[in-house]
């Protein structure tokens, strides 16, 4: 009997973890909302101030963790952030000074989630699968919808039954330690033994062995020296921040056209489910075609969501929108996150990774931000739609020219020396 090779269990254990990561730090948040604002005496903005500090900690600290994961093993970063998982959300369970709320939510939360799972997590799949990497990467991506459609109902029914303090608690305590288990059954890379089985990917075609090493600079100076990274990173982060303004803009704009909550909110969940839909079929041909291409090509879904929008505001637009929006965000950022394995290689992926995720992380707020004041200044969503439109258009193209660019001199001459 054909033993599984041991990067599909990889696979498994990252959706396990961002099912867990996912839906307990950002997708449940809501179901917090009312108890604690209420017990604590704090505003609806007060409350939102608490989620933007995670995705402040994300951005802050996604480089220094992705530095770390480059020089220290994987297991030992997970582990460590397993614990420090189940200690922050104990600590915000049990505190009643906001000091120390905000600083579990500003840098333990952020830690736990990009250690525990953002980035240790596509680092070993990138290790352990190049011909297969674009399938791996967007199965174990399912993960992030799963716990959009589990965190919610699960985490709300146990702080309807203890309470919001138990309830964090209990899941510090027994998420922590699901979180530490599979940290113990990782490992790191293959070995002698350990067969990859598929053709060699199409995106890897057009960069050597030698140019693969070159290209995964240790230090985040040269990282930044490379054009394919800021061709790359900039185009994702104008891209998946529009994905974000029209996710959050769905509901009101459904809402404002005269329809029910529960049709309005179906949308999310229409959005979610083709997201799971959306990676389970470009699964099987992701490694066929050129990564570059089908990015860019995956960008201009943003052009025809907007376009859909703008054509008006009835359900049937709405949910063309809501699939076309799913299929993009449930297969970008994995496709996204192995092309740039492909092009820098696995030594500095995290360092990548971290400076990659601090860029598509100050674009989307930038983003959001931008589409709050064109709405506030023209009482509708039109204009937004319209700049969404072209910041699409210019996010595809820009993924495109990374067909074009070259690296700097330095890495272009140590290139052909490796090579000689």
């Amino acid at each position: 009997m054909r033993q599984v090779y041991y990067g599909w269990y990889i696979v498994a254990i990252t959706v396990v973890i961002y099912t867990v990561l996912v839906g307990s730090v950002f997708s449940a948040f809501g179901v917090f909302v009312l108890p604690v604002s209420a017990e604590l005496g704090l505003s609806r903005a007060q409350m939102n101030t608490a989620l933007g500090l995670v995705s402040l900690g994300n951005a802050v600290l996604a480089p220094f963790v992705g530095w770390i994961l480059d020089r220290v093993t994987a297991k030992a970063v997970m582990i460590a952030s397993a614990v420090i998982y189940g200690l922050s959300v104990i600590t915000i369970g049990l505190s009643h000074a906001h000091w120390l709320s905000a600083l579990a939510l500003t840098i333990g939360i952020p830690i736990a989630y990009l250690g525990g799972g953002s980035l240790s997590v596509t680092l070993l799949i990138a290790r352990w699968f190049t011909t297969q990497r674009g399938r791996a990467m967007m199965l174990g991506g399912l993960g992030i919808s799963f716990g959009s459609l589990i965190g919610p109902p699960a985490i709300g029914l146990l702080v309807d039954v203890n309470g919001w303090r138990k309830a964090l608690l209990i899941m510090g305590a027994a998420l922590g330690a699901l979180l530490f288990a599979l940290a113990t059954l990782v490992r790191e890379r293959p070995g002698a033994n350990d067969l990859e089985a598929g053709r060699e990917i199409v995106s890897a075609k057009p960069v050597g062995q030698a140019e693969r090493r070159i290209l995964s600079p240790k230090t985040a100076l040269r990282v930044l020296r490379v054009p394919q990274f800021w061709t790359m990173s900039l185009s994702a982060a104008m891209v998946l921040g529009v994905f974000t303004v029209i996710a959050i803009s769905l509901i009101p704009l459904g809402r404002s056209n005269g329809m029910s909550m529960l049709q309005a909110t179906a949308l999310m969940s229409i959005m979610g489910g083709t997201a799971i839909m959306g990676a389970l079929l470009l699964a099987p041909i992701a490694d066929r075609v050129e990564r570059v291409s089908l990015l860019s090509g995956l960008f201009l879904l943003g052009v025809l969501v907007n376009t859909v929008l703008l054509s008006g505001g009835r359900y049937s637009f709405l949910l063309a929108s809501a699939i076309s929006l799913g299929l993009g965000s449930g297969t970008a950022t994995p496709t996204f996150n192995a092309l740039l394995a492909d092009r820098f290689g696995t030594a500095s992926f995290g360092t990548v990774r971290g400076l990659s995720m601090l860029v598509i992380s100050v674009f989307g707020l930038i983003e959001l931000h931008f589409g709050g004041v064109l709405y506030d200044s023209s009482g509708d969503y039109k204009a937004t739609f319209r700049a969404c439109i072209a910041i699409s258009l210019a996010g595809a193209a820009l993924m495109f020219a990374t067909h074009i660019t070259r690296p700097p001199e330095e890495i272009a001459t140590a290139r052909k020396e490796e090579v000689v």
